[in-house]
């Protein structure tokens, strides 16, 4: 290649790589700087305080989306109009089991929010790292959902006049499999397809449940109330089991929290 050939290649590549630059002026760098150095600022003397785990779960509860709340009330407003509404009670009875499992999909994908966005190595070199993350925000999400399973429980009790411990029995089974059956997909599934099945999942607890009671119609009569505590049991087990492996993964490392990244050891 001679001389005018390069300078002509240059000139191209020069060309190619200006088209590529986007069209924002030096004000959107120059801010983007400013809100790094206040954030350093901001991070250097919040790191001279020592922070609770009560504090640190409340920190974390300012970055679940503000939609998972707001879903979370739809479900008990959509509940709350159901029983006043619908005058069967077997409705009512199988409504509160599928708006259980539905209420685990709106906020546990949150939980695995970093892995899920692709920054959980980014996550791993903070000081309060994915492992304690998780772990806040389960204990955020997990009382949020159980405060609306709880008042979903009391809407139908009230609706049916039923006892609030027989409602729980029908609530909870498809509560502690839809949350179970989740936690085990976000932690072995691919992060791009892991919402999505655990919204497939969560359908298929919903169609199982709306099955059975066709199925059955005596499903929901006191003496069934055993069949539905043992499953409650089981789906319960189930669910702590995959709690634990989940915060084991995540303390384990990124290599096992996230496997489908490159692996660090390599």
């Amino acid at each position: 290649m001679d001389k005018r050939e390069q300078t002509g290649l240059e000139a191209m590549l020069a060309a190619h790589y200006a088209a590529q630059r986007d069209g924002t002026g030096s004000r959107i760098p120059d801010a983007l700087v400013t809100l790094m150095m206040e954030e350093d600022a901001r991070v250097r003397i919040a790191g001279r305080k020592s922070i609770g785990h009560a504090a640190f779960v409340a920190a974390q509860v300012r970055y679940i989306p503000a939609w998972v709340w707001l879903a979370q009330i739809v479900l008990v407003a959509f509940m709350f109009i159901t029983v006043i509404s619908e005058e069967a009670p077997e409705t009512v009875k199988l409504t509160v089991g599928i708006l259980s499992a539905v209420t685990v999909l709106v906020g546990l994908p949150t939980m695995h929010a970093s892995k899920l966005h692709g920054v959980a190595e980014l996550e791993y070199s903070c000081p309060n790292n994915a492992a304690s993350a998780m772990m806040a925000r389960c204990l955020a999400l997990g009382c949020s959902s159980s405060l609306v399973v709880a008042i979903m429980i009391a809407c139908t009790a009230a609706s049916i006049n039923t006892n609030a411990f027989v409602v729980a029995l029908w609530a909870c089974p498809p509560f502690f499999f839809s949350c179970a059956g989740s936690l085990a997909i976000l932690r072995r599934a691919n992060p791009q397809n892991a919402v999505l099945l655990c919204a497939m999942w969560t359908i298929a607890c919903s169609v199982l449940l709306a099955g059975a009671g066709a199925l059955i119609p005596n499903i929901y009569d006191h003496a069934s109330l055993t069949v539905w505590g043992g499953a409650a049991a089981i789906a319960l087990t189930w669910l702590v089991r995959e709690l634990i492996m989940t915060l084991h993964s995540a303390r384990a490392g990124l290599d096992s929290f996230s496997p489908f990244l490159p692996n660090t050891n390599e």
